[in-house]
């Protein structure tokens, strides 16, 4: 189950945002429900259209005019009487017409409003969409833009969920169009410049929203849309969730880099270096790295020093990066710890501290500590069975100075004893997180063990 609430989801600041959301999937409901959920004297409004029958949901209402005197003074009673309205132009039809896109940046000026939340694209109810040359319509004085798409996209004909198809398939280079769009269709149709992040302004945070996400299907799916779209660096984070529910905040997912120390000699095992033993069809490291490959980490960094060329050489061949700690033969876990934040872009929110010689960890096990930090249940997250904490464990962006100024003697597990009321721990069905391959009797135990599995 979630902690995170919609405004701690999108990590808005305290004052002084200026929303835009953007897309398809249920704009108009995320519009209003954070909205309701921010603090302080917030309007709502928007740059395109608004159905007339949606403008119910607001709790104070006010028709723009020419008249900017009288607009302000109507708009700052309504904001004295509910703390929140809703502006719009005139219904023309069965919607009504949108505010200029200067207005929004003005209204944010004023001393007493905290937030300003714009419904900036059209998508006539469909769960996504490409935008016209037209579209979308974003006040430059954007803080936050809010790509939103349905996960039901992937559920229907290309041509009847996608709003502008035509469009949408050029931006995927489609030379005919397919039955269905694709997980990664998705994402890229919102990470594309001229997608998703069409005209978000150079200084705007990109906090893509994944909606309708009810069943275990669909939650799988939206995780293999975030995963690829926080493949764009452009994009802070991504949020999955429905708008239906009582918590519409399922997970928050946050780049994630998986580290694997693989820099120790590893003395009790005699002359042989643990990571470099066969296990299986590949090596002790080589099976470690796969299995991490299947979680949903999104970013894989191996430590060397022991034997650093034959364990590149390994990591290499697996497409992972490789850095190597020169202080590997002094305190060789918290070195290559510390090797490993310093060489971290400042977008990782994490690490998955991996021990090499642990084989035996499947990805399920590493997804289950994932799922408490999308979840929010803490930046400091461990495994333990049958009572006992084992490895690995999950580190957050806040304890890394603290983490770097640790001396050569300590270990990682100092920070778990300094903040145990910080510490999430997380129940997994295997004692597999408790060993490791310590010496030559212990490994082979463990590779007997895996070959019978």
């Amino acid at each position: 189950m979630s902690t995170f609430t919609l405004s701690t989801a999108f990590h808005l600041q305290p004052q002084k945002e200026l929303i835009a959301f953007v897309g398809g999937g249920g704009k108009t409901s995320l519009l209003f429900a954070l909205g309701a959920a921010l603090p302080g004297r917030r309007l709502l409004t928007t740059t395109t259209r608004i159905f007339a029958a949606q403008m119910d949901r607001a709790q104070e209402l006010i028709f723009a005019t020419e008249n900017t005197e009288e607009n302000e003074k109507n708009i700052r009673a309504a904001l004295d009487r509910a703390n929140i309205c809703l502006v719009v132009g005139e219904v023309a039809g069965d919607k009504a017409v949108g505010v200029s896109p200067e207005l929004p940046g003005r209204w944010m000026a004023w001393s007493d409003v905290d937030f300003v939340l714009v419904e900036a694209d059209g998508s006539r109810m469909r769960p996504i969409k490409a935008p016209a040359e037209h579209e979308p319509v974003i006040p430059p004085e954007t803080t936050l833009v809010v790509p939103v798409v349905g996960i039901d996209a992937l559920n229907g004909r290309f041509s009847q969920v996608t709003h502008r198809p035509e469009i949408a398939a050029e931006l995927l280079n489609w030379s005919v169009f397919s039955d269905q769009l694709s997980a990664s269709d998705v994402a890229q149709l919102i990470a594309h410049p001229q997608g998703g992040l069409k005209d978000v302004p150079a200084g705007a945070r990109v906090v893509p929203f994944i909606n309708k996400v009810e069943t275990a299907v669909q939650l799988h799916a939206a995780r293999q849309i975030a995963h690829q779209l926080l493949q764009t660096s452009r994009i802070e984070r991504v949020i999955i969730g429905a708008m239906k529910l009582a918590q519409p905040v399922l997970e928050v997912h946050q780049r994630v880099t998986a580290v694997i120390l693989a820099a120790g000699r590893g003395k009790r095992m005699g002359q042989q270096t643990k990571q470099l033993l066969p296990w299986g069809s590949s090596t002790v490291l080589g099976q470690t790295i796969a299995n991490v490959q299947q979680t949903d980490v999104h970013n894989h960094l191996v430590i060397t020093g022991h034997e650093a060329e034959a364990v590149t050489h390994i990591a290499q061949a697996a497409g992972v990066q490789t850095v190597h700690n020169p202080d590997f033969a002094t305190g060789e876990m918290i070195s290559s710890l510390q090797t490993a934040v310093r060489a971290l872009d400042e977008s990782v929110t994490a690490v998955l501290v991996v021990l090499a010689d642990q084989p035996m960890i499947e990805s399920q096990t590493m997804d289950l500590l994932l799922e408490a930090y999308w979840q929010g249940h803490s930046d400091l997250i461990a495994p333990v069975f049958a009572g006992k904490r084992g490895n690995p464990v999950l580190i957050g962006r806040r304890y890394f100075d603290e983490l770097l100024a640790l001396p050569p003697t300590d270990a990682p597990r100092t920070l778990l004893r300094r903040h145990a009321d910080k510490l999430h721990l997380v129940e997994v069905p295997t004692d597999a997180i408790l060993r490791d391959l310590d010496d030559p009797q212990q490994y082979a135990r463990e590779q007997k063990r895996w070959g019978e599995s």
